[in-house]
């Protein structure tokens, strides 16, 4: 026996349409949920991208630099490295803390004498503008003269190689170099090293100097104005020899020149005349 229940067909019609409703917000949901997943995958793509852009950075750390500046006396600097720098009247020395730990390198303004400790590893360089002198361990010295434009460096021992744009020079003991800028000319002569680094000590040693270029040295070196107005005096076979000491006054030296010179001076409104 078979039984039959009547169809209602507004009952089924709602039933199916809620199916369909039921169907269609599952989809959406799903759509909604892919949705979010990628808008959040989104976000933490360019998290990470800024993060990788914007990551902080430690600020650079800041070199000290320090200067030493000779005035009218002559004065002694020992670096870190146990190299030692006599600076010369008015002449500067500067060099940046990272010295003797990652370089050995000097700035020059003036006139300097050098004794280097001796480091396989790390080189010395005293830089003067576009020129430098390196060194390993050696004693030389070094005038930078800014009026002249020139750059003059002495070897006493050990070995030094003088560098400038275009050019590479190694000096030898008793060797000196001139290199003037202007023309980028460089000469290289033997010369007696007591007497070019006789100021170190407090003197001024002369052998056979032109009288005019030994009064135009001390004029600089004392800070003093002087004529020459006997024109004989001012010829190169009128030389002088001799030793003097940074203690004598201008005045003291001019009577022991006198003593082998026929010299006499005067001094009026502040200037010596010679004659």
């Amino acid at each position: 026996m078979a039984l039959t229940r009547p169809l209602e067909p507004e009952s089924s019609y709602g039933k199916v349409r809620a199916a369909i409703r039921k169907a269609g917000s599952l989809r959406a949901r799903k759509r909604k949920s892919r949705w979010l997943l990628s808008v959040a995958a989104g976000i933490l793509l360019l998290v990470g991208i800024g993060a990788a852009f914007f990551k902080p950075v430690a600020p650079a750390r800041l070199l000290r630099q320090y200067t030493y500046v000779a005035g009218n006396q002559r004065s002694e600097v020992v670096l870190a490295d146990g190299s030692r720098v006599t600076l010369n009247r008015n002449s500067r020395l500067t060099y940046a803390d990272t010295y003797g730990v990652t370089d050995r390198t000097v700035e020059l303004e003036g006139e300097a004498y050098f004794e280097v400790t001796k480091d396989a590893s790390r080189k010395f360089e005293v830089r003067l503008g576009e020129a430098s002198v390196c060194v390993l361990g050696t004693v030389f010295t070094v005038c930078a003269d800014k009026e002249k434009g020139t750059v003059t460096a002495t070897l006493v021992e050990g070995s030094v190689r003088f560098r400038c744009p275009g050019q590479q020079v190694t000096l030898t003991p008793s060797q000196q170099l001139v290199f003037v800028r202007a023309s980028r000319r460089l000469d290289i002569r033997t010369v007696d090293v007591e007497k070019e680094t006789a100021w170190k000590d407090g003197l001024l040693k002369y052998t056979s100097v032109p009288f005019a270029r030994l009064i135009a040295e001390l004029q600089q070196a004392y800070g003093v104005e002087v004529r020459i107005e006997d024109k004989r005096l001012a010829e190169t076979s009128v030389t002088v020899s001799g030793t003097f000491s940074e203690n004598q006054s201008f005045e003291e030296i001019l009577d022991v020149i006198a003593r082998s010179l026929p010299v006499r001076w005067t001094k009026r409104n502040g200037v010596y005349r010679l004659r």
